[in-house]
């Protein structure tokens, strides 16, 4: 961590990221929700399963930028308590808002290194499942292209 200025424009790019991966998450369930039959076909459950799956993998995100969003607020008492004149008080306020603000991106870290853990577990299990016999034309029920990353402003 550097300067109030850029632990914005880091955190800015980092909710970026973890917003976009919502978003695919969201999209891809969506999508194979959709293409899921009524029926209870072999094929038809792993997809209903990869749609759990994926959905409270969006969950655990949602609490990541949750976390994101309060080193924001930290970040942003950072930068006002940068332009105060040097006191006892100054230095303290700014050791615990610089404290909090790492307790926060430690969170994220955290939760979003168990929610790809998990997601990891779940996808080894249903590549374990037995799968059906499949034409060429259905190997695949949820779109694969992966979010494009967060362009940052300061580089």
């Amino acid at each position: 961590m550097h300067s109030g200025a850029d632990n914005l424009d880091d955190l800015d790019d980092r909710t970026r990221d973890v917003a976009g991966l919502i978003t695919h998450l969201t999209t891809a369930a969506a999508f194979a929700a959709r293409t899921v039959r009524r029926g209870r076909d072999p094929e038809s459950d792993i997809t209903r399963r990869t749609v759990a799956q994926l959905t409270r993998t969006a969950g655990a995100l949602g609490h990541a930028l949750a976390d994101l969003s309060e080193a924001v607020a930290h970040a942003g008492a950072l930068h006002q308590l940068g332009s105060l004149p040097r006191s006892a008080q100054r230095t303290t306020a700014i050791e615990s808002e610089r404290s909090q603000l790492h307790a926060r991106i430690d969170s994220t870290r955290r939760r979003l290194n168990q929610a790809g853990g998990r997601l990891h577990q779940q996808a080894d299990r249903l590549a374990a499942a037995p799968t059906p016999s499949r034409s060429p034309s259905t190997t695949s029920t949820i779109p694969v292209t992966p979010p494009s990353p967060a362009i940052s402003r300061n580089r």
